[in-house]
């Protein structure tokens, strides 16, 4: 599964900085992963599998790296008939219109109704945890936590230290990118 990955040419090496400042020999652009039709439907079979049977109402996460991946997500699960519909968290609210800080298809009318939220990387956590505190704020029960892409950098334990337990389709481990069945 991992050359997936390289076939989509989303997993580079060489030597690169990252949005924490940290330097990595890869970097992994999940964009070229999820916007690729073959890579969007891996993915999201992937998730929605992981997701099936859990309860979830909703899949979403921070705008701009979890959109791809909750939109695949939506649409394999109608493709099953088990509509999943998706949404996205802002970083911060949009000034003009509605002015949501959550976009999309929301359970807002639901406040019991669980949700997960995604995204394609974790490395500190501070996205996605971002994207949990909106959720939270809204006192939406969070079921799932999941990423494409754990590099194993302090954001899943950032997670536990808040009660999640991050899920990952792929890990870091020994400097190895390794599939997570």
């Amino acid at each position: 599964m991992v050359n997936l990955l390289q076939e989509s040419g989303s997993l580079l090496y060489g030597n690169f900085t990252l949005a924490s400042g940290k330097t990595s020999p890869y970097y992994f652009d999940s964009k070229l992963l999820t916007l690729d039709p073959e890579g969007a439907k891996v993915v999201g079979e992937y998730f929605f599998n992981k997701l099936a049977d859990t309860g979830v109402a909703a899949v979403g996460g921070m705008a701009l790296g979890a959109i791809p991946i909750v939109n695949a997500v939506a649409l394999i699960s109608h493709l099953r008939g088990h509509n999943l519909p998706g949404f996205y968290v802002r970083k911060e609210p949009k000034t003009h219109g509605t002015q949501n800080l959550i976009e999309g298809k929301f359970p807002d009318d639901d406040p019991n109704a669980p949700v997960a939220i995604l995204d394609d990387v974790v490395t500190g956590g501070g996205s996605i945890m971002q994207a949990i505190k909106a959720v939270e704020d809204c006192r939406n029960p969070i079921r799932e936590v999941m990423c494409i892409l754990d590099r194993n950098e302090g954001g899943r334990d950032l997670l536990l230290k808040h009660g999640y337990e991050l899920k990952s389709m792929f890990s870091v481990e020994d400097g190895k990118i390794k599939f997570n069945d």
